[in-house]
């Protein structure tokens, strides 16, 4: 396959300098300690305009659209925000961590069960239509906290409904779209798009401080839904289509052959590969499930606890949103880097490879890191996190292709959350027994080795073909593979 060639757009590099150092103005220009929030937030939007600037032109609308609709949806909120409430929501209502917890355990086991489906109906229905009407029920959602009662059930009700009615705001929906764009600049688009998780880190947490500590939770909750309502509705409705052709433009941001646009419904680009039950049915769809079910245990038992375990060694919540915040950043670097790289190098090789950073962040963590042993320690969690949500989309397209890409996706994101959203039981449930978190950060160093040999046993990619006239033929793919080099 032929390496796409990287052009930055000077317009883009202009503004995400301008950007860059009004972070460095925040920092070093005597505006108190708020103003470190704003730098985050700066540097994040700095990093975001370098990520775009490679990208066709007519892409970037699109791109945008999704790293913003990710940025403020279900998890984005699900990893960084939920987080910075635990303090405060158990404080009011005098519920343990353990209770806390399980509102994670609920959504995740309502999300690994819909995702099945889920990504089915945006393979047939598209993503468009249903990431507005998600962004609207999700943001109502998050307002309706205002009035959570000391009721545990109130509590687990809302986000256990959260994860149906926010469906569309998921990267399962968003990243269905990006694949139907993409082709050779696939990963790299991936990168850009999904990055959009890292910048909601780096906005989310200390936003969601900042209004706890000046409206209380309640209204930070409010805050978090007019968030939605007010920036994310309007810019994917302006920005967010299913294809291509619908903005006159063909995979990667090329022209279409006709010169225009299709009618609507019509298919424009190639779709490739296996149904999904044929997906299923190869061994190497349920070892790329076991790999990511691990590699998200380990990732999930630290990253969503991460304020806690540092509150509990005696960082204060500022400071602990602040390392929240960096790890947010180096999710936008990791799938950026890793996006850039799995468009030239074989995928698994990437994703192994990265694995070495959360094995030293989380063995920084086990003996006790703190000040800027803890931020190092989370930006190699985050470089992992960030990367390895970009391989699971990337592989599915390599492996199996884009005909049943949502479905597909919609499995695999089903083991990632099952892992992610148990690991902080686990982790929190150790803390309440022992009074401590390494015991437990051992046992997921181990488990991010185990991911890594997994990943590299998938072997070649298959030559994926368009799926064939017959009813129930399986698409054409080539005897033996492609190198391993891609």
């Amino acid at each position: 396959m032929q390496h796409p060639t990287l052009r930055f757009d000077r317009r883009f590099l202009a503004i995400a300098a301008l950007l860059f150092g009004g972070a460095l103005l925040m920092v070093f220009g005597g505006f108190g300690p708020s103003a470190r929030a704003l730098a985050v937030a700066l540097v994040a939007l700095s990093i975001a305009a370098i990520v775009l600037a490679p990208l066709p032109a007519g892409t970037r609308g699109l791109v945008c659209a999704v790293m913003l609709g990710l940025a403020t949806g279900i998890a984005s909120v699900n990893l960084f925000a939920i987080g910075i409430f635990q303090g405060p929501i158990t404080r009011e209502f005098g519920w343990t961590q353990t209770q806390y917890s399980i509102v994670t355990l609920i959504g995740t086991l309502v999300t690994v069960a819909s995702s099945l489906y889920i990504g089915r109906l945006f393979d047939r229905q598209g993503v468009r239509r249903w990431a507005m009407v998600s962004t609207v029920l999700f943001a109502l959602l998050l307002a309706s906290l205002y009035w959570l009662t000391d009721s545990l059930l109130h509590f687990y009700l809302v986000f256990a409904i959260v994860p149906i009615l926010g469906a569309g705001t998921s990267s399962i929906a968003y990243s269905r779209v990006v694949a139907r764009w993409f082709d050779q600049r696939r990963g790299q688009a991936f990168g850009a798009a999904l990055a959009g998780i890292g910048i909601g880190g780096a906005l989310l947490s200390p936003l969601s401080q900042f209004l706890i500590s000046e409206v209380g939770w309640r209204g930070a909750y409010v805050g978090l839904g007019l968030l939605n309502l007010v920036v994310t509705l309007p810019v994917v409705a302006w920005l967010l289509y299913d294809s291509p052709a619908e903005r006159g433009l063909g995979l990667d941001g090329q022209p279409l052959a006709s010169g225009g646009r299709l009618e609507a419904g019509k298919r424009d680009v190639p779709v490739l590969g296996y149904t999904a039950a044929q997906s299923r049915r190869q061994p190497r769809f349920w070892q790329m499930i076991a790999a990511f079910l691990l590699l998200s245990f380990a990732i999930g038992g630290v990253m969503l606890p991460l304020v806690p375990i540092l509150r509990a060694r005696g960082v204060s919540p500022a400071d602990a949103a602040a390392v929240q915040g960096a790890l947010g950043l180096a999710l936008i670097v990791g799938r950026a880097f890793a996006g850039f790289l799995m468009d030239r190098i074989f995928v698994p090789y990437v994703a192994a490879s990265i694995l070495a950073f959360p094995i030293v962040g989380v063995a920084l963590l086990a003996l006790g890191a703190t000040g800027p042993a803890a931020i190092v320690a989370a930006v190699c969690l985050g470089l992992a996190a960030g990367a390895e949500l970009d391989v699971i989309a990337v592989l599915i397209t390599r492996y199996f292709g884009t005909r049943a890409y949502a479905e597909n996706y919609g499995w695999q994101y089903a083991a990632w959350t099952l892992g992610s959203g148990t690991a902080p039981i686990l982790t929190n449930r150790v803390y309440d027994l022992t009074g401590s978190h390494t015991a437990i950060l051992w046992v997921y160093m181990g488990l991010f080795a185990a991911a890594a040999l997994l990943v590299l046993r998938l072997g070649p990619y298959p030559r994926l073909e368009p799926p064939a006239p017959a009813a129930g033929g399986a698409p054409a793919v080539a005897a033996g593979g492609v190198a391993a080099g891609g």
